[in-house]
């Protein structure tokens, strides 16, 4: 939660262990130090897409794409709810450290061929997938956006299946 807002200086161990309510040695239970955490954060958003593309079963490409949504609309609430990390933080994050950001652009790469080859539609996927990231930056500004999801689900559901 802390890194969605309020970017990565915000993610500080005294203010986090202030924020759970729990002590410093606390949290260094759990983890070496700051630098740990922010690593298992980023390494938790590399690995969301694969994991999520693995609990979508055998289906047609539209099924699956459907099934895609939804999963993807369960992460974006628990994203906000600071349960799992959020696109909108690491893309923030990503934007003022060069090293996240390769790690970021390699990601994407594995998340749109992912993508393609699950769902096909390759001409389309890429497209998608854009929207998605304007529809993320656009909801962490403006978040009432974030309630217009079921209909720019479709939209892009009807972009993937079309067949011009």
């Amino acid at each position: 939660m802390a890194l969605l807002r309020g970017g990565v200086e915000a993610v500080r161990v005294e203010k986090l262990a202030r924020a759970l309510g729990v002590t410093k040695g606390s949290f260094y239970w759990h983890f070496t130090g700051r630098t740990e955490l922010l690593e298992s954060l980023l390494r938790e958003w590399e690995n969301e897409v694969p994991e999520i593309l693995q609990q979508i079963g055998p289906e047609s490409a539209e099924r699956k794409f459907r099934a895609l949504v939804r999963l993807v609309e369960q992460r974006a609430r628990l994203s906000e709810d600071g349960k799992v990390p959020s696109d909108a933080a690491i893309f923030a994050w990503a934007s003022v450290d060069p090293a996240v950001a390769r790690r970021v652009n390699r990601a994407e790469e594995v998340r749109i061929r992912l993508l393609k080859r699950i769902l096909g539609h390759w001409d389309r996927i890429e497209l998608v997938y854009l929207v998605w990231l304007g529809f993320v930056a656009r909801g962490q500004r403006v978040p009432a956006t974030r309630r217009r999801f079921p209909e720019i689900a479709r939209m892009m559901r009807e972009l993937v299946s079309s067949r011009k």
